[in-house]
């Protein structure tokens, strides 16, 4: 059994909206992404290869529930549906895709959380030093990649927490 830094989940009905802002941002059971770029909540889907992260739920469910804990100065992000840590996929075809495929925390798994001007979340990849950007132009049904430069829109996120 994997155990998320020894947290254990909280109940969905305890989520709140970002508690006292970005420096009160600690480790949380339970927590959900919500994507600027088309207002959707971040799932795991865990019924595709690979466990990919998309926005493309219209509200909070098992797949939409994540853990967030401090790690080495940085963020780790866990899938409670996959029970695997969140990475960011950057090798070859990878492209950075952020994937609930890894059961230990090494560089891939870490990542930076910046608050923006306009009040919601950057999440920057420690691996390759990009932001996850929520692609929801043709077909990519808003995958998550650490591909992006800079923060647009695709790349603003709230986060929702049980801490």
């Amino acid at each position: 059994m994997v155990m998320l830094l020894a947290l254990s989940p909280a109940p969905a009905s305890a989520a709140n909206r970002r508690p006292g802002g970005l420096s009160a941002l600690q480790t949380c059971s339970s927590t959900y992404i919500y994507a600027r770029a088309n207002y959707k909540f971040v799932s795991a889907v865990i019924n595709e290869s690979g466990g990919p992260l998309r926005a493309r739920a219209d509200s909070w469910g098992a797949w939409e529930d994540f853990g967030v804990a401090t790690y080495n100065g940085k963020y780790v992000f866990y899938s409670w549906a996959a029970g695997l840590y969140v990475s960011a996929n950057i090798s070859g075809a990878g492209g950075g895709a952020l994937q609930a495929t890894a059961s230990s925390v090494g560089p891939w798994e870490q990542f930076t959380i910046e608050g923006t001007s306009d009040g919601w979340y950057a999440i920057k990849s420690a691996a390759n030093s990009k932001y996850v950007t929520a692609n929801i132009s043709g077909g990519n049904n808003g995958a998550l990649r650490a591909s992006a430069d800079k923060v647009g829109t695709w790349e603003r996120f709230d986060l929702f927490f049980s801490c």
